[in-house]
């Protein structure tokens, strides 16, 4: 009876694959790669092998360990698995096998591990902000001035040597004293330890080390997971890369049934650690791998999948594989040419509105920019035409922390009696002015005075509070006292300007040299684009543009705040990935915005990445797909010519349905003398 429910099983597992699938499903000893193209069905594939290992093969659940990236792609495969074996009707089993995020099944390790810790009793997680304030703590025994010496670059630090699964380099330096590296990091270690406490970059490196150093365990464990499943494996870093040895690679005395699931064309998050190597190089670690490729693709359309092809073959560290789909031809890939940045908005959103007109929903449309900064010009077109949005992976323009900043500064400067909008921006960028600070002012606020008011006497009076508190407060009150004074006779970009010079916002950002900080340069670059763009259309004195900007910025937040299911998607090219839209909007083809500088100066390997942004983007449209770039676009507030994007060279042009506006630009400016594609 058991056979014939395995034999129903297999046939009914069989009969939902392809061959490529069911090659994958059925080769279950040794190492197999499995290079799964964008919109190849790799988790229907994954989930369907290790149904097949626990119904047909009798491989006990506890034996299949499958690993992935996050919670939601986790539970997905929990519930397919669960689903497949629930039709066979045979699972009756100790229940499902281990499926989760690295970082889960590294925990569970340890905890039921947790003799072989530092950790005297159960450990908790630091989350970042637990981190920050450990690594500040740190630095003070080490005298470390935080003015001299960002906290968040060496957190960044910190956080980079783990994924690499080093324990810090004396070839890196920090502050004036030249610590070297490797010294923070055992300090900050033994600290963390010291508190019963492990940070998201330990919990993998700290299980590889178990593993490495005491073999009971690694034996234990390789007994135990009989069968790994990687998922996504171009997004390990080298920490994963080596936890996974510890279990698969028979140099360790594993057993080698590892499958790892990936696609190099999608390895898109080297800035947070991801190697491609090892993809690229995991038939150099597992000799005699077995390989299969996915590449039907039962997402896009073939003009889609031809145009994304196209621009991925373009890279060297790849290998040879090309999409294909029985679903039609569709229509042809769409680039629009636009005179300038408000122009390219005008035009996605005008595009948007016909495609509903025909039948489609606002949620069928998705925007992908580079930047989070270029999503302010489209949530101002939807806005105006009254088209609910919804920023992916990110904040609305107005909400980003930096935004609402220099909007506080701007409040403060034309109603000073406005304490909440002070107290956010007193110590913003750092000045030394803490919470005690603040209640100490709070409480002379309390006698009647505006809270103005107590800053100006605080900072002409040592001896209200103390004399170092005055030496704080007195600059700041002097820098607020000079812009109402000039405000009236200012522009807003004028202002604007003198207050990043005097408070030395972007100097700061720009030091700290993290992705989230170079992130908030360029939505402070765009603010200087749209108040460029709002003097251009106010007719009123110099002095009323202050008071009118902030009433259509505070209308506008207002607005934001309304939500709905229903509604126009934006989101960077990194937040798409896995995600797939019916039509997408891929804005920005530009030299110098994507292509990014920092990828065009730096080596072929990043440039490369841009490749596989480009093509991931892409790969996530299933009906129609369009292009965008600008000829002309401000970039602080000076307007500047571009070049189409290098990505979208390697596309012949009869693929492409071109609408170009170029004469609009040219009228706009009389020294563009000619418009080329590329």
């Amino acid at each position: 009876m058991q056979n014939q429910l395995d034999v129903s099983f297999l046939e009914s597992l069989s009969s939902s694959l392809n061959d490529k699938q069911r090659e994958a499903v059925l080769h279950i000893q040794g190492p197999l790669m499995v290079l799964a193209g964008a919109g190849s069905g790799k988790t229907k594939m994954l989930t369907s092998r290790i149904a097949y290992l626990i119904e047909h093969c009798q491989v006990f659940p506890y034996q299949v360990l499958a690993m992935t990236f996050t919670q939601k792609a986790a539970q997905e495969m929990r519930e397919r698995v669960a689903h497949l074996l629930g039709i066979a009707g045979g699972w009756q089993r100790s229940g499902l096998p281990e499926i989760g995020t690295f970082h889960s099944v590294c925990v569970r390790l340890l905890r039921q591990e947790c003799l072989y810790t530092p950790f005297t009793k159960p450990f908790v997680v630091y989350d970042d902000a637990d981190q920050l304030s450990l690594i500040k703590l740190m630095m003070k025994g080490f005298e470390l001035d935080d003015k001299k010496v960002n906290p968040k670059v060496l957190q960044f630090s910190i956080n980079r040597a783990k994924c690499d699964a080093t324990e810090g380099s004396a070839s890196e330096f920090f502050g004036w004293r030249r610590i070297p590296f490797d010294a923070i990091y055992k300090k900050y270690q033994q600290m963390l330890f010291d508190n019963n406490a492990i940070d998201f970059g330990e919990i993998i490196c700290l299980a590889y080390r178990l593993l490495r150093d005491h073999q009971e365990l690694r034996e234990k464990y390789q007994s135990r997971y009989r069968y790994l499943h990687v998922d996504e494996y171009q997004d390990t870093n080298r920490s994963q890369y080596l936890f996974l040895s510890q279990l698969a690679s028979s140099q360790h005395g594993g057993h080698e049934n590892i499958c790892v699931v990936g696609d190099e064309d999608q390895s898109i998050y080297s800035w947070r650690g991801a190697d491609i190597r090892n993809i690229l190089d995991f038939e150099k670690d597992y000799p005699g791998a077995h390989m299969v490729k996915l590449e039907q693709n039962y997402r896009s359309t073939q003009n889609i999948l031809r145009v994304a092809g196209a621009v991925i073959s373009k890279n060297k560290a790849r290998r040879a594989k090309t999409l294909w789909t029985e679903n039609s031809v569709g229509l042809p890939v769409v680039w629009m040419q636009l005179a300038e940045e408000r122009a390219e908005a005008q035009a996605v959103v005008h595009e948007i509105q016909a495609h509903v007109k025909e039948g489609c929903r606002y949620s069928d449309c998705a925007i992908f920019y580079r930047t989070h900064a270029q999503s302010r010009q489209f949530e101002d077109i939807l806005r105006k035409e009254k088209i609910d949005y919804q920023v992916i992976g990110g904040v609305r323009f107005y909400d980003r922390k930096e935004i609402k900043d220099i909007l506080a500064y701007f409040k403060v400067i034309l109603n000073p009696n406005d304490a909440v909008s002070f107290k956010r921006i007193l110590n913003v960028p750092g000045r030394g002015i803490g919470k005690s600070t603040v209640e100490k002012l709070e409480t002379l606020e309390q006698s009647g005075r505006f809270f103005w008011e107590v800053l100006d006497q605080v900072a002409q009076d040592s001896e209200l509070i103390s004399p170092a508190i005055t030496k704080k407060i007195a600059p700041f009150v002097s820098q607020v006292k000079g812009w109402i004074q000039k405000q009236p006779e200012l522009s807003l970009c004028e202002l604007y300007t003198l207050i990043l010079e005097d408070i030395g916002y972007v100097r700061l950002l720009r030091q700290e040299n993290t992705e989230e900080s170079l992130a908030r340069v360029q939505n402070l670059e765009e603010l200087m684009t749209l108040l460029q763009e709002f003097e251009e259309e106010q007719d009123c004195s110099r002095g009323d543009l202050l008071s009118l900007f902030l009433e259509q910025s505070t209308l506008v937040s207002e607005v934001a705040s309304k939500e709905d299911t229903s509604c126009v998607k934006l989101m960077t090219f990194h937040s798409s990935k896995g995600l797939e839209f019916p039509i997408v909007f891929m804005v920005g083809m530009e030299e110098g915005l994507f292509p990014s500088f920092k990828a065009l100066e730096s080596k072929d390997r990043d440039l490369e990445e841009e490749f596989r942004l480009c093509y991931v983007g892409m790969t996530r449209a299933r009906q129609r797909l369009y292009l965008s770039s600008v000829l002309l676009r401000r970039i602080w507030g000076e307007t500047s010519f571009q070049k189409a994007s290098s990505l979208l060279e390697g596309i012949p042009l009869e693929w492409l349905e071109v609408r170009s506006d170029a004469q609009q630009a040219a009228r706009k400016d009389v020294r563009m003398k000619k418009f080329s594609l590329y």
